[in-house]
């Protein structure tokens, strides 16, 4: 036998019984995961079955309610921070698209969309001149348009829910929902973070018995919800905060998703869901709020980053 036979002989066998010894181990690690992706798609699937099943509940809900004809219209205007791109393309990608019609409000025009401008260097300093230019803008188009929402861009807002919601209330009472702060200012007001939507008859009346009249202070301010808050006052026009669903639950929240998800802050908000980011999982999280805020109560998620 010459020496590569006998070389052959001995290395043959000691390699078929490293291959089998490593493929039986193989196996044994195969099998739990494959069992394991398994069970994930499983549940995945049974998540997308309730999913379905929970939207349903949903619009089937909305088309049942006494005082919906699906004929009430909601325009939506969100606060723009000139050349944040990001927080745009996010708005037109998601939520905005189900609104009946938008509008940024911006120190620049932005091409392709319907912009408000509101000339200035963007700073907190002109949000309530912002919020002058979307009311006023608001009433100019009250014969098309039952509800005006404003929101900012940095907010994820489920547009079916607040539909749900104010499939109860009249657009021509004079009114606007949001979520009530009532620190540090006599009666309350609603939070500009978390967004508010006004009926067709408070746009109204703030344009042309507060605005035009000169009955409103309209100096620049950086606290734009005190200032609308002192012109509703003066115009007859009520803000609520009692927006809490059946379950007693919130629909308009304006602190970050560690403050409203912290066990023992279930009772913090009251009224549409802002969640604040600040990281680069922006996308991630508006896909997110796609799938699982739309079959909830709440109306909208602050994404800040």
């Amino acid at each position: 036998m010459g020496l590569n036979e006998r070389i052959l002989r001995m290395t043959v066998p000691r390699t078929w019984r490293y291959f089998k010894l490593n493929h039986v181990q193989g196996s044994f690690l195969f099998l739990p995961i494959l069992v394991l992706v398994i069970c994930c798609l499983l549940l995945i699937q049974e998540a997308a079955n309730r999913l379905n099943v929970l939207k349903e509940n949903v619009l089937e809900g909305f088309k049942s309610s006494p005082n919906n004809e699906e004929t009430f219209r909601i325009f939506c205007m969100i606060n723009h921070k000139a050349g944040d791109e990001q927080r745009a393309t996010a708005v037109l990608d998601t939520w905005v698209k189900r609104c009946d019609g938008y509008a940024f409000v911006s120190t620049r025009d932005r091409l392709d969309n319907h912009t408000i401008v509101v000339p200035g260097n963007e700073s907190r300093q002109i949000l309530w001149a912002k919020v002058q230019a979307m009311i006023r803008h608001a009433n100019t188009i009250r014969n098309d348009f039952d509800w005006f929402l404003k929101t900012d861009d940095d907010t994820y807002v489920v547009i079916e829910n607040l539909r749900l919601f104010l499939a109860d209330h009249s657009p021509e009472d004079p009114i606007y929902f949001g979520n009530e702060f009532n620190y540090g200012y006599s009666g309350g007001y609603l939070s500009g973070g978390a967004g508010y939507v006004l009926a067709n008859r408070a746009v109204q009346l703030i344009v042309e018995n507060g605005f035009d009249s000169g009955l409103c202070n309209l100096t620049d301010h950086e606290v734009e919800e005190h200032r609308l808050e002192d012109c509703a006052i003066k115009v007859g026009v009520n803000h609520s905060g009692e927006t809490l669903d059946d379950q007693g639950k919130g629909r308009f929240f304006p602190y970050a998703p560690e403050t409203h998800f912290t066990p023992g802050n279930e009772n913090l908000v009251r009224a549409v869901a802002s969640l604040h980011q600040r990281n680069l999982l922006f996308e991630i999280t508006v896909i997110v709020s796609e799938w699982l805020f739309q079959v909830s109560s709440r109306t909208s998620f602050r994404l800040l980053f």
